[in-house]
């Protein structure tokens, strides 16, 4: 939680408990509806004990946790039935209190005072308190017209305004599914403050969403070109990999920059390129023809110009190194150029225009971004890694409707030929110009022999970026293999993976800032602690998709 908040609250307990305690619980009718008769109900973030003496009066079991001690001991004077019930404690890394298992949490007014970046952490930490096919009510505020700067009010608390979209995305990718969703007024009748409440249930199993537009793009819209399966996979690994890319609208929609889109074409193309076996992409495209994509022509100069040096993993560290001589910035930046206009002229414009549903995407020129409906986005969010590899295959079987003498295996392991996992060589070389180097998981001193792990394994993600690369023992990256750390194990070893983030950057700035951009634009403030969350993040929402084992060394 947002140390400056706390702290107000810690100062300001009496007081803040007495507003609260004049002012009827905006929740308490819903109740008796949203959790089960007599259950088990722990409200995080309890405050004044206001809305634990209004489960205890409607017949529940509750118990309660708060971020301040001041709290803690006043629900309890002005409640005495509460006496043993309330315990100190924070998201976003909330020990399960009481032993867990509880029927339904509530969590009223507490998520607007956690930053974005521990947000994921901290809906996790509710899920721990939770059966399955427990009830999770929150309340939270949609609209505030008393925060500055920062989203801050006058006394320096967070209120942070997320849009129920973005929550109900966050849940749903732990298993949760959406009840019920309403809006209302401010219980001590501000002006200006507006709230929205959601109700989720944790599912047992994953939930299985409707893909009818995905599929009918994919399978039924026509395709003269294999852009819309170069767009559709691009989106899917956006989605799943790096969601903070994407700016959430009032509208329903997100936005995402094109450039984001067009840096994954250039991966996918380039092999194809590369291929010795010229590869048609589009309806009559021949070698020396006429017709052929919008990229080809500048894209295979680019591609011919690394073909000695290391290919796409030399040209990719150069790039984020911002270390490409000035005529090749030139290439690159006609070959992204005619990339985006290739993306928003071709799949972003006609996808879905010859299915019921209509057009899907639009694009907006003057910030140059995808304009996605929301609805899309989440379904990406859920199901991305089964819709990447599925257009894969359809790619593949495309190119071979473009020539018969091509074989889809031959195309299929081009596609995947984005980067080769030994490209390593630029971590190794930093780490050798650091000191007291230990095995990121074990801690165990490392000298000359060491390897380099994968946090994230290559096979889940290709992913060669530095914050994803770190020292370790010959035994214990041989033991991790595919396997994520757990919970436990990254929680332990933060220091040091921090640690080395730190000492990395300090020698590649710009490399290291150009591919942190995968989980999250680095902030100028606590880059560390935010890029560390995305990461836990990224590694959760990875075993739960892909039901990835976990791994603590032996």
């Amino acid at each position: 939680m947002d140390k400056p908040t706390l702290d107000y609250y810690a100062l300001h307990a009496s007081e803040v408990a007495q507003r609260y305690e004049v002012s009827p619980s905006p929740l308490a009718h819903r109740f008796a509806a949203s959790f089960s008769s007599g259950g088990r109900i722990l409200d995080i973030g309890c405050g004044s004990g206001r809305d634990l003496a209004q489960l205890h009066k409607q017949g529940f079991q509750p118990y309660g946790v708060d971020g301040t001690e001041e709290f803690v001991q006043l629900a309890q004077i002005l409640h005495p039935e509460l006496k043993g019930r309330v315990v100190q404690g924070l998201l976003p890394d909330l020990p399960t209190p009481f032993g867990g298992e509880f029927d339904g949490v509530l969590c009223c007014a507490v998520l607007m005072h956690i930053d974005s970046t521990e947000l994921f952490n901290a809906a996790l930490s509710i899920k721990r308190c939770l059966k399955v096919n427990g009830r999770l009510l929150i309340s939270v505020p949609s609209q505030r017209s008393d925060t500055g700067e920062g989203e801050r009010d006058a006394n320096g608390r967070l209120f942070k305004t997320y849009p129920s979209a973005y929550l109900r995305l966050i849940f749903e990718r732990l298993g949760f599914s959406l009840i019920g969703e309403w809006c209302n007024s401010d219980a001590m009748t501000r002006q200006g403050i507006e709230w929205v409440s959601l109700l989720f249930q944790l599912k047992s199993e994953a939930n299985t969403r409707p893909i009818d537009q995905i599929e009918g793009v994919l399978n039924h819209d026509k395709k003269t070109a294999t852009y819309k399966f170069a767009l559709f996979r691009a989106l899917a690994e956006i989605a799943t990999q790096s969601p903070n890319s994407v700016t959430w609208l009032a509208n329903g929609k997100v936005a995402l920059p094109v450039r984001y889109v067009a840096e994954k074409w250039l991966q996918y193309y380039w092999p194809l390129i590369e291929s010795k076996v010229f590869m048609p992409q589009i309806n009559a495209e021949a070698p020396n023809g006429s017709k052929s994509i919008r990229f080809r022509k500048n894209l295979t100069q680019l591609v011919n110009t690394y073909q000695k040096k290391g290919g796409f993993s030399r040209f990719r560290i150069e790039r984020n190194k911002n270390a490409l001589p000035s005529e090749v910035q030139n290439l690159l930046r006609d070959v992204m150029t005619n990339i985006s206009a290739a993306i928003t002229t071709g799949p972003v414009e006609h996808a879905g225009q010859g299915l019921a549903t209509g057009q899907i995407f639009t694009y907006d020129s003057q910030s140059k971004k995808i304009i996605i409906p929301v609805d899309f986005w989440i379904e990406l969010s859920h199901l991305g890694y089964w819709v990447g590899q599925a257009v894969i295959l359809q790619w593949a079987e495309m190119v071979k409707n473009l020539d018969r003498t091509i074989e889809v295996g031959y195309v299929v392991g081009m596609l995947l030929d984005k980067e080769d996992i030994r490209t390593t060589q630029e971590a190794r070389m930093l780490y050798q110009q650091t000191t007291n180097l230990e095995c990121v998981w074990t801690g165990k001193s490392l000298k000359d022999k060491y390897e380099v792990d994968h946090v994230i394994p290559f096979d889940l993600w290709h992913n060669n970026d530095l914050w994803n690369l770190m020292p370790a023992t010959k035994d214990a990256n041989r033991q991790k293999s595919n396997r994520l750390p757990s919970s436990k194990l990254l929680l332990e070893r933060k220091d040091r993976i921090i640690g080395y983030w730190e000492e990395i950057r300090s020698l590649e700035d710009s490399l290291f800032q150009r591919e942190a951009e995968t989980l999250l634009i680095l902030p100028s403030n606590n880059w560390q602690n935010a890029l560390f969350g995305q990461l836990a993040a990224s590694i959760e929402m990875t075993a739960l998709q892909r039901g990835v084992g976990r791994w603590t060394p032996s």
